[in-house]
């Protein structure tokens, strides 16, 4: 029975990859290449004749958030924006990426396929166009380039487009619930007592040391008070004093946070000195009035010696 298992499955397994039918032809190497490479040269560099000489006279390109084809002059108008006025700019392939031709045999087609990344950023607003970019090349039979279909980052376009404008995203506020949560939680610090400090927080509340910690890094709520348990051992927590006044951004969407400055003064146990740092922080709050991250800004080396 187990042998006419192996084989039924051995007799599928072959039949399954006798169904491949081949429908054309992928090659590294293609004149269509050369025209690809040609046009985006020129689309860099802003020679929108060489771009015109390039594509057919029926052209048209699409991005994934256009529901219409984008027009040749649309795009000119776009090759000289950019080529005057984002610094540094380039359209290269990354990685081991390279262009692909596809010889279609069913439909007659023939597609260049570009893995590239574009860079540079906007001279009027600093908006920077780091992207990756894959664009489809459409060929007719006379070798020039029927249609582009590009797929890159439509969120920084947005972003990019947006720029120019002025725009609210939110309401700043100086009084606030959540100002008097963290002027609370500053005043539990004082007491240097763990558990009562912990309490202000969740399990999940991420904190990041923007000073001495790597990119991204964050530490847990066990981790950050660990951390915080070494510190007293060396050092006596004198006084706390608010410097200036928290700010609550109450941006559009979900949550808000509250950005505030204090004035730390520590006394080292072993040697009796005493100096006074100041601490820059940041809680940011979901819409349960929650703390869901902690960002704090202090440099060690003003710790008394």
């Amino acid at each position: 029975m187990k042998k006419h298992i192996i084989y039924l499955f051995v007799l599928c397994f072959s039949f399954s990859f006798s169904q491949k039918k081949n429908n054309g032809k992928l090659y590294i190497e293609h004149p269509a290449m050369d025209v690809v490479e040609q046009f985006n040269e020129a689309f860099v560099s802003g020679d929108l004749e060489t771009m015109k000489s390039l594509v057919s006279d029926d052209f048209r390109w699409y991005t994934l958030s256009m529901r219409e084809p984008g027009t040749l002059q649309q795009l000119l108008n776009r090759s000289n924006y950019l080529s005057k006025n984002v610094v540094n700019f380039d359209i290269k392939h990354y990685g081991g990426a390279y262009p692909d031709a596809l010889e279609y045999k069913k439909d007659d087609i023939l597609e260049v396929m570009t893995y590239t990344w574009m860079s540079g950023y906007d001279r009027n607003t600093g908006v920077e166009l780091d992207m990756p970019r894959y664009v489809n090349f459409r060929m007719n039979d006379e070798g020039k380039i029927r249609s582009m279909n590009v797929m890159d980052d439509q969120a920084l376009w947005t972003k990019a487009y947006q720029a120019w404008d002025t725009r609210a995203n939110g309401v700043i506020y100086k009084d606030h619930p959540l100002v008097t949560k963290v002027r609370l939680m500053m005043r539990d610090y004082e007491t240097q007592d763990v558990e009562k400090i912990k309490s202000n927080y969740t399990e999940n509340t991420r904190f990041y040391d923007v000073m001495n910690s790597p990119v991204d890094e964050f530490k847990s709520l066990e981790e950050e008070f660990a951390q915080f348990n070494d510190y007293m051992e060396v050092f006596e927590l004198v006084n706390i004093r608010e410097s200036g006044f928290p700010d609550v951004l109450d941006y559009e969407g979900n949550g808000a946070v509250v950005i505030s400055w204090w004035e730390m003064t520590l006394r080292n146990k072993k040697s009796g000195k005493t100096n006074t740092i100041m601490q820059h922080v940041q809680h940011s709050f979901n819409e349960n009035g929650e703390i869901v991250r902690e960002d704090y800004y202090f440099n060690p080396a003003q710790l008394p010696k």
